[in-house]
C-alpha cells in the first residue's frame, strides 16, 4: 500500500489542525442562534480558507458532515 505522510506546514496538514480546533469549538452545541451562526460563519471560512487547493472538495464534505453531525445530535 503506498502511504502518504503530510508535511508539516503543506495545505493538508494545515487544514486538518484548522478542522480539528474548528471541530472542537463547535462540536456541542447550546441551542442558541448565535452559536449556530458562529458556527455556519466559521464553517465558511474554513471552507475559502481550502477552495482553491487540490483537495477543496474533500474539505468541504468534510465540513458539511461535521454541520451534519452537530445537527443530529441536537435531535
Amino acid at each position: 500500500m503506498a502511504e502518504k505522510k503530510l508535511e508539516k506546514g503543506s495545505d493538508e496538514w494545515m487544514f486538518f489542525q484548522d478542522y480539528f480546533r474548528f471541530r472542537q469549538k463547535y462540536y456541542e452545541a447550546d441551542n442558541k442562534d448565535e452559536w449556530f451562526e458562529g458556527l455556519i460563519k466559521a464553517a465558511d471560512i474554513l471552507f475559502k480558507k481550502y477552495k482553491e487547493t487540490h483537495f477543496s472538495e474533500y474539505a468541504k464534505k468534510l465540513i458539511i458532515a461535521h454541520m451534519d453531525d452537530v445537527e443530529r445530535r441536537c435531535m
